[in-house]
């Protein structure tokens, strides 16, 4: 007697078969320390089976073991296991487990392996954090500390960690920290430029290019990069070496043009000026850059400090007004001194002192006598005016505000459009900030315990890990072909992706038939147009009708 059955595939083998190429169950089975006679499942499973459902659907720690009751288990991870495996204490246990093996140890023994199998190379690096926000009242306690702290969604609300990612050219993330939820960015890098030489030797660091922002360029991380870590970052706008050399370049119009550095229609088109300077001690490369496209973050700024502005000083101008001098050189000496401490470049003040005769105010009780003439005197104030908004200065701060300065210690081997490019592909971590973000793949976090939070955000970077992985082998793939890969969306492209490429499996089902206690796969034949897409993931489409080895 035949049964049919069906059930949800998606990206799950996909996904699967790409975490056992890397070795990511074996990897953390030799990490982690775990006995065979106390657990139903190793953690490396465990972890396989959390980073699938992350990837297809990330579900509530709760809920996994619901995402799995759908899901054929002995084609995803080549054993007999069932469901209720993956429930939430097994899985919170396995938490447990590879935060006392050292959680941020045992992400680095997985992306190291991942790299070295991928052949994936350091030449740039980028590095950047983000704020986590997370819901429920998190215990105070040693080790991570979840706390309040500024984020860019303005939510004091809530607490927060702190997430910090150095990755390659193509998003990889060879190192991962979770990091206090107070921890601002100037002090991470310079923890992190201490403990490099844990993860590169002396040879490898020389050929590194480290690329951050702002936050990098400290006098104690100048110092500690030195000559040996090659860098591009950006000179703060709080340093007044910023405005100098700004007004350098407009002052020389020695400008090259650069041009777009992307094809975008609305592209920004960048000018730039080159210059040396030392800054505590030390020779640098500057590059002054100009866009046409000003950020209109900076507008609103401009404009609220204008305001802020005028309205400083018509309160000044009003207090000064008041005040009475009984000659008229002491009424032009503070006008003089109000005027040239209240000097600036967008609203003019014109000022000049009058002569006035007012009545003496009488002092004493009661009314006054009817016969009684009133006391004048002369008395001297100075009157001003605040001016209209000069539009050439508003126009040269505008004009200021599309430039920035870039900082770097490489001499040789990079021109300044060479810098400006490297700099500008700082946009590579903070897109993967948005993996590590996205509700889609990580949710509100809540895990009562700050030991299995840690531990959980490790594994969403092992997650993201693996998300870079299957992206990068598809772009690689589709450079070497004249054919872009159909998404979804009736879309073609060169660069797809991770998303877009798991979005083209999710729809998969696969029909089982049951016959005489043996079970055969098949996958509908509709599907069978996603074999060059697996392909070029390194992968055969039989992943989803045949099991393979654990």
């Amino acid at each position: 007697m035949q049964t049919y059955d069906t059930k949800e595939a998606g990206p799950g083998p996909i996904i699967s078969n790409i975490c056992h190429q890397l070795e990511v169950r074996k990897t953390i089975n030799d990490v982690v320390p775990w006995d065979p006679k106390q657990c139903l499942l190793d953690p490396g499973t465990h972890v396989t089976a959390l980073i699938i459902n992350i990837l297809c659907r990330r579900d509530p720690l709760y809920r996994v073991k619901d995402f799995y009751l759908e899901q054929d288990l002995e084609l995803l991870f080549g054993i007999d296991a069932e469901p209720n495996h993956f429930n939430d204490d097994a899985l919170g246990g396995t938490l447990d487990k590879i935060y006392a093996a050292g959680a941020k140890k045992v992400f680095s023994a997985v992306v190291l392996k991942a790299q070295l199998k991928e052949e994936i190379t350091c030449r740039v690096l980028h590095g950047d954090t983000t704020s986590r926000l997370v819901y429920g009242n998190y215990r105070q306690a040693e080790g991570l500390n979840i706390t309040c702290g500024y984020n860019k969604e303005h939510r004091t609300d809530l607490k927060q960690f702190k997430v910090g990612l150095v990755v390659t050219e193509d998003g990889f993330p060879v190192i991962g920290e979770i990091l206090d939820g107070n921890l601002d960015d100037k002090s991470w890098n310079k923890q992190l430029l201490a403990n490099l030489p844990g993860y590169f030797n002396v040879e490898e660091l020389k050929k590194i290019v480290y690329v951050a922002d702002s936050a990098l360029v400290t006098r104690d991380n100048l110092e500690a990069m030195g000559e040996d870590l090659k860098f591009i970052s950006r000179l703060p706008d709080t340093f007044n070496l910023t405005s100098e050399l700004t007004e350098a370049a407009f002052a020389s119009n020695g400008w090259v043009e650069f041009g777009k550095l992307t094809d975008g229609k609305n592209s920004a088109t960048y000018k730039a000026y080159e210059l040396r300077r030392a800054l505590y001690g030390r020779q640098y490369r500057f590059v002054v850059v100009h866009s046409d496209h000003l950020d209109k973050r900076k507008l609103r700024s401009l404009d609220k400090r204008l305001k802020k502005k005028k309205a400083e000083l018509q309160k000044s101008v009003e207090k000064l007004m008041k005040l009475c001098f009984a000659c008229e050189a002491d009424a032009k000496e503070a006008l003089k001194r109000f005027l040239k401490e209240q000097q600036n470049d967008f609203y003019p003040l014109n000022g000049s002192v009058e002569k006035l005769t007012e009545t003496v105010r009488c002092h004493k009780p009661g009314r006054p006598a009817k016969d009684k003439k009133p006391e004048l005197r002369t008395v001297f104030k100075a009157h001003l005016q605040v001016g209209e908004l000069d539009e050439k200065a508003c126009q040269r701060e505008i004009k200021h505000l599309s430039c920035f300065v870039l900082i770097s210690n490489i001499f040789d081997g990079y021109s300044a459009y060479g810098l400006l490019k490297e700099y500008k592909q700082q946009s590579v971590v903070e897109n993967r900030f948005k993996f590590v973000k996205h509700p889609l793949y990580v949710g509100p976090l809540w895990l009562q315990k700050n030991e299995r939070l840690e531990a959980m955000s490790y594994v969403i970077l092992m997650a993201l890990a693996v998300y870079i992985i299957l992206q990068r082998r598809v772009r690689l793939a589709l450079e070497r072909e004249d054919e872009p890969l159909k998404v979804t969306g009736d879309k073609k492209s060169f660069e797809p992706t991770g998303n877009k490429i798991l979005e083209l499996f999710k729809p998969v089902k696969i029909v089982y038939v049951k016959e005489g206690g043996k079970v055969k796969r098949f996958l509908p034949e509709r599907y069978l147009e996603l074999n060059r897409a697996i392909q070029m993931i390194g992968l055969k489409i039989e992943i989803y009708i045949k099991p393979r080895s654990p």
